[in-house]
């Protein structure tokens, strides 16, 4: 299984990693970036079997590093534009988006996702390193990927 993971946090990142390597050591392959522009040229250049996508990803000006809070978003939009259809799940550890009174929680941007992006994304998990919630989560998804 060739596995995609757009994520700049290297602690949940080595956690992901940690639980793939502890459920499935053989027969997987795992590439990292961390942009959303580099995000989306590999996934448009080599077929991946999934996709684990952070919903808040840094964005390069120049050298300046800023977080947009909803880039994980425009790569969304971008795979359904170029109709790329790779199984994705949003690992994310916020539970706002966005700034004082333009914010969204995450239960409604779960709900908006879900249906604006039905065709490949199979859920949004919220991530938290104290709870093992998450990986019950993404076992599932990837059990369901591996019996279709």
């Amino acid at each position: 299984m060739n596995i995609l993971i757009a994520e700049d946090n290297n602690i949940k990142l080595q956690s992901i990693l940690d639980f793939l390597n502890d459920n499935y050591l053989e027969g997987i392959t795992v590439k990292n970036c961390i942009t959303p522009s580099d995000a989306i040229l590999e996934i448009k250049k080599k077929k991946y079997d999934f996709f684990i996508l952070d919903m808040s990803l840094p964005v390069y000006v120049g050298e300046q590093q800023t977080i947009r809070s909803l880039s994980g978003k425009n790569v969304l939009l971008t795979m359904k534009h170029k109709r790329i259809k790779t199984k994705t799940v949003i690992i994310t550890q916020w539970d706002v988006f966005g700034h004082h009174g333009d914010h969204v929680s995450l239960e409604k941007l779960t709900s908006t996702l879900l249906i604006d992006f039905s065709d490949f994304l199979l859920d949004v998990i919220f991530w938290d390193s104290s709870n093992n919630e998450w990986k019950e989560k993404l076992l599932n998804l990837i059990k369901g990927l591996e019996n279709d």
